[in-house]
């Protein structure tokens, strides 16, 4: 990669989120702290964001190309998330002052240096590269789903990280897409607009697209903290030990809650706060760790009592004639 190319990560959050996102700066420059971070906001209820940008050297990014963006998303959104357009913000990536890049959401703790992941793209000639993929999530069952996969396209990777080259789209590019989404919205996803739509305009566009671990090599597939193993450190690396599972012993380079809310017992919570409080002790983590269990479990409880077929059958029945 030449070295007059400008390589770093963008992010985003708000205040509502700035728990998460102490937790994930706090591990962005563990494993990074040299590489370029800029903050897309999420929305303008950014004012405790702002204050940290100091202490963890990010920069602020805001386009007029925002309100532009957000129409996209309203246009996709179907009443399900009421902030569903500021997600589409993200994309102004493509047009920021970073020539190779990766984008990232704070709902997840960064476990290693992510340089690798953003020069793979000139490494291996790529343009777009992706992480995590579940289908379902993207493109409902039906005909053009069907056409994507027989062209050997639709993935349905996450929108909350992954890595591409500048001026791969537009903002005028991303507007006649939405116009040609919006003529089959029912085959897309209800709820992950901002997910349905990147992966429409990445199948959609001739362009070399990879998921991270099938070009790299040697780290997970996936980063989602409810996957099956446990996670374990071998010289200041993360791993996942899966033993029989695919991604047994292989590097684990991030994990992230999404789905998730701040208020449910989380998988490897214990791994979150440690990054939350960065120079916390062990046994204070424990303490903190079984007080945060104390208070959540009347509501773990409720949920694993209405996740019973039966009871679950009743409850939405209920919910439903309200």
């Amino acid at each position: 990669m030449s070295l007059e190319l400008k390589i770093g990560v963008y992010f985003s959050a708000n205040d509502v989120v700035y728990d998460w996102a102490i937790a994930f700066l706090n591990s962005f420059r563990k494993f990074n702290p040299d590489l370029l971070l800029i903050l897309i906001p999420f929305n303008d209820n950014c004012d405790r964001i702002f204050q940290l940008k100091e202490k963890y050297n990010f920069e602020l990014y805001v386009d007029d190309s925002f309100d532009r963006l957000e129409s996209i998303g309203q246009a996709f959104e179907l009443g399900h998330t009421p902030t569903g357009p500021y997600w589409f913000r993200r994309y102004a990536a493509f047009w920021g002052r970073l020539d190779r890049f990766m984008y990232l959401d704070v709902r997840q703790v960064i476990l290693s240096d992510l340089t690798p992941l953003i020069t793979a793209l000139d490494e291996f000639n790529f343009d777009f590269l992706y992480y995590d993929c579940a289908i379902n999530q993207v493109y409902e069952p039906g005909e053009f789903r069907q056409q994507l996969l027989r062209a050997g396209k639709g993935r349905g990777f996450n929108s909350g990280r992954w890595a591409a080259r500048k001026g791969l789209f537009s903002i005028d590019e991303f507007e006649q897409l939405a116009a040609d989404a919006l003529k089959i919205r029912g085959q897309l996803n209800e709820r992950n607009t901002d997910q349905a739509f990147i992966n429409y305009c990445c199948d959609l566009k001739p362009l070399r697209s990879g998921h991270f671990a099938e070009v790299i090599g040697n780290i997970c597939q996936n980063g989602w903290a409810r996957q099956s193993g446990k996670i374990y450190q071998s010289e200041g690396k993360y791993y996942l030990w899966d033993y029989g599972g695919l991604d047994h012993k292989k590097q684990l380079v991030l994990i992230h809650w999404a789905g998730y809310k701040s208020t449910d017992f989380l998988p490897y919570q214990y791994l979150l706060l440690s990054f939350s409080k960065k120079h916390a002790t062990s046994l204070s983590l424990f303490c903190y760790y079984i007080v945060i269990f104390s208070i959540k479990m009347p509501r773990i409880l409720i949920k694993k009592l209405i996740s019973q077929k039966n009871i679950n059958f009743l409850y939405h029945s209920l919910k439903s004639k309200q």
